[in-house]
């Protein structure tokens, strides 16, 4: 089984709130949760939100939308893991898929790429970034989080270039597009990813990363 764990919260020192921005009349992460479905080696998606009160409104969205929510730890987002694992019974053997909420033009295609190639520790695109920022992808097998030697290693930082991968399996997966930023983290960010939306979006289909790089050009 193949777990999507969505990594989200309202608190943002940049842009508060911005995973429920709205873009053509929908939160971002509704839309980041349509692009999911759209991955067809992803077997279910799990918000995984924090105990704080701020957060209430992610769990609101979930329960609209009929999507399992966790809430757990605020700032130790791989204790919150360890704990979702353990509230929706995910075997040692099945995998977590990691995005992150500040990803609303992540790639279904991708997604699937990275998890096809998936047979050791850690499977990902942005140990050495070369995708455009925003379309990151990271899949680990559930019993990782309790290796040793686990919160050595921390898959969960940004970057990864500095970390020591002693005795982990790591693949990374390539392109040539590390120079695009289409992450959410600013006000430019967010003009930027609704004018994308604007241009490309249509209820019930999807468009991926070819696509948008048309629509740059």
């Amino acid at each position: 089984m193949n777990y999507c764990f969505v990594q989200a919260r309202m608190g943002s020192s940049r842009l508060p709130g911005k995973v429920l921005m709205l873009i053509c009349g929908k939160p971002i992460l509704e839309h980041i949760i349509d692009r999911l479905r759209f991955a067809k080696m992803i077997n279910k998606i799990i918000i995984a939100t924090s105990t704080n009160f701020e957060n209430d409104a992610i769990e609101s969205l979930c329960k609209r939308i009929k999507i399992d929510c966790f809430r757990g730890a605020e700032d130790n987002v791989m204790d919150r893991y360890r704990q979702a694992i353990k509230a929706f019974d995910i075997q040692d053997g099945d995998n977590i898929v990691r995005i992150t909420g500040d990803c609303p033009l992540i790639d279904p295609q991708i997604i699937d790429e990275v998890i096809s190639l998936h047979k050791g520790n850690l499977t990902t695109n942005c140990i050495h970034r070369t995708f455009p920022d925003g379309l990151d992808v990271e899949i680990f097998r559930a019993d990782l989080l309790k290796h040793p030697d686990f919160d050595r290693i921390n898959f969960f930082k940004k970057e990864y270039t500095d970390m020591d991968y002693t005795g982990f399996s790591v693949q990374n997966i390539y392109c040539d597009l590390s120079h695009l930023r289409w992450t959410l983290d600013t006000k430019e960010d967010f003009e930027f990813i609704s004018k994308v939306y604007e241009k490309l979006y249509k209820p019930g289909q999807i468009f991926c990363m070819e696509d948008i790089l048309k629509c740059q050009n």
